[in-house]
């Protein structure tokens, strides 16, 4: 007893980014019509009372929290982590403000969670300069504070495979997550749809909060846009072809000088749709170190795009163009594109173009400073790369290797990542399909429902009160006595809420949002089984996940990888099939 306590003693002096130097300070962000944000900022310390921020919630009505932290004590921040989850609270992040290290820890006590691709990063623990320990006693700290968060991560619901690439990362360096990290190692979970009045307030507000550590973004340019604009042309054009052709009927002008011609648009888009189906598997990024923008009236953009494309037979084609594109940033259509073939690779087989444009950008986003327009740039299109790669079949190390040891593959049975498949019955039927009648209910609701109470203990979902109370008094359609309400957001882009005709009381469903577009849901009265589809940005894959709507609460039975963006747009009845 009198060893376990000694270890706790020095493992409290243990930090995830060198010593802390100031106590945690907790900053009001006002939102207009609505509770505040909650901004913890500094770094966690042993002298840190997790009460303050109860008792700051009690006072203000807050419902999220956001960091500007660079990490400090572990126990600290775990004890903000729980705190955050007794109070049900939700976190999210803006890479305006990071939140690394220990940081991390806190931000996972959120019950729903959410953060920018590079807004949280991680690397191995470090302790407190001065320390002393001798080599036994730092073992024994090292195990015990290994043991203290793997069970953290455990009890938080996030994989504790984040502590084994943590420790791939050294100390004084730093891996700043991408969005398909963040989402498979659980570090986010849910939609912030609920509280969307707040993010939206808080993206404005945070960056004018006084920071050393905060970069204030310059004002965007002409010639920024038209850089934009071509990147999001080349996402585009590697997503399925369904996708890909409707961005590029949206992309051109009624006439554009295509290559030296006068043409019109319908022409021009029935060329790009014919080259989509004979290369349907299609990976491009262009080289930002080789982009020309000069801009007037219209923008002319030059450079070079790196690309690898697959057709039926295995064939493989790949290497570099010269790309000129005329852009009119007033209508945001092209009307002129030019270009050709300067380097092709004979007998290619694996995509090493783009594979060593991601390895840049991985060194730059890696080795640049955590708040620098340069590093979340690099981190933006080290991200964009390894979507493209998984959406060709690539995946980036296999399960169980550490950091150092991973590399990108053709994906495998052993990949960490999904291995690219396409939807079909037996596939889905191996892998996750549940059949309702092996989740019954306990009972049907037959008396009056109950409808939320908006102004009181249901408010945060008072945004959406007419289209929950007309869902609810048509009666229940979920489980028994649930009224599942699907709303809107967006261009393919929805949420869904599941009220209690019982008891009045709404909950959020965890899929939805941005992060799960075109999301599509099979359920029944008499089953408490709910199948969910849904097309993720980040992977280039449509998932199928079943979930148990088992005592109020979501449990997810099983998920599948069941083919590329085209899958999603068929229903879940033509996909199991």
């Amino acid at each position: 007893m009198f060893l376990r306590q000694s270890v706790l003693a020095i493992f409290a002096s243990a930090t995830l980014f060198g010593a802390a130097r100031a106590d945690m300070m907790i900053q009001r962000i006002p939102i207009e019509n609505a509770s505040p944000v909650l901004l913890l900022k500094g770094e966690f310390s042993q002298s840190d009372d997790p009460q303050q921020l109860s008792r700051e919630v009690a006072a203000s009505g807050a419902k999220a929290v956001t960091f500007d932290s660079n990490g400090g004590n572990i126990l600290a921040a775990m004890a903000y982590g729980r705190m955050i989850r007794s109070l049900g609270l939700a976190t999210f992040q803006l890479r305006a403000s990071q939140c690394a290290s220990a940081c991390t820890l806190a931000f996972v006590g959120g019950v729903i969670r959410q953060a920018e691709p590079g807004a949280i990063g991680v690397h191995q623990s470090s302790f407190a300069p001065g320390t002393g320990l001798d080599g036994p006693t730092a073992v024994a700290a090292v195990q015990t504070m290994t043991a203290q968060i793997m069970s953290y991560f455990t009890e938080m619901g996030v994989d504790p495979k984040l502590l084994q690439l943590s420790l791939s990362v050294p100390s004084d360096d730093m891996r700043y997550l991408t969005a398909s990290e963040m989402q498979s190692y659980g570090v986010t979970f849910g939609n912030l749809n609920d509280i969307s009045d707040r993010l939206e307030a808080a993206r404005a507000a945070v960056p004018a909060v006084p920071s050393p550590s905060t970069h204030q973004a310059a004002a965007t340019t002409v010639e920024q846009k038209a850089q934009a604009f071509i990147s999001a042309y080349y996402d585009a054009w590697s997503r399925g072809n369904t996708e890909a052709v409707a961005f590029m009927e949206r992309a051109y002008g009624d006439t554009v000088d295509f290559y030296g011609k006068a043409t019109p648009k319908a022409v021009v888009v029935t060329a790009k749709r014919d080259f989509a189906t004979r290369w349907p598997i299609r990976a491009y990024s262009e080289r930002p170190q080789s982009l020309r923008i000069s801009c007037s009236d219209t923008c002319r953009i030059e450079g070079n795009v790196d690309w690898y494309a697959k057709r039926a037979g295995d064939r493989i084609s790949s290497g570099t163009a010269e790309f000129s594109f005329v852009w009119d940033q007033k209508t945001g259509a092209i009307v002129s594109e030019g270009g050709k073939v300067s380097e092709t690779d004979k007998g290619a087989s694996a995509p090493a173009r783009l594979i060593s444009q991601w390895q840049e950008q991985n060194g730059a986003c890696r080795g640049g400073s955590g708040d620098s327009t340069e590093t979340l740039a690099a981190c933006d299109r080290r991200e964009r790369i390894a979507a493209k790669l998984q959406t060709v079949g690539w995946c980036f190390g296999r399960e169980g290797e550490y950091g150092y040891q991973m590399e990108w593959h053709a994906c495998d049975a052993t990949s960490s990542q999904p291995i690219a498949t396409e939807a079909n019955a037996s596939v889905i039927s191996s892998v996750v399909r549940k059949k309702p009648a092996d989740f019954p209910i306990s009972g049907r609701f037959a008396g009056k429902t109950m409808l939320p109470d908006f102004k009181g203990r249901d408010r945060q979902f008072n945004s959406f009160r007419t289209r929950i109370r007309d869902g609810m008094r048509q009666g229940p359609n979920f489980a028994g006595h649930y009224t599942l309400i699907q709303i809107g957001c967006g261009t393919g882009c929805s949420f869904a809420i599941v009220a209690d005709n019982k008891t009045g009381r709404p909950a959020s469903f965890p899929r939805g949002g941005e992060a799960n577009m075109y999301l599509a849901l099979e359920y029944s009265l008499e089953s408490r089984l709910l199948a969910a589809q849904w097309f993720s940005y980040d992977a280039g894959r449509c998932f199928l996940e079943y979930f148990d709507f088992d005592r109020d609460e979501w449990k997810s039975l099983a998920k599948a990888d069941i083919g590329n963006n085209d899958t999603c747009y068929k229903t879940i009845e033509e996909n199991l099939r």
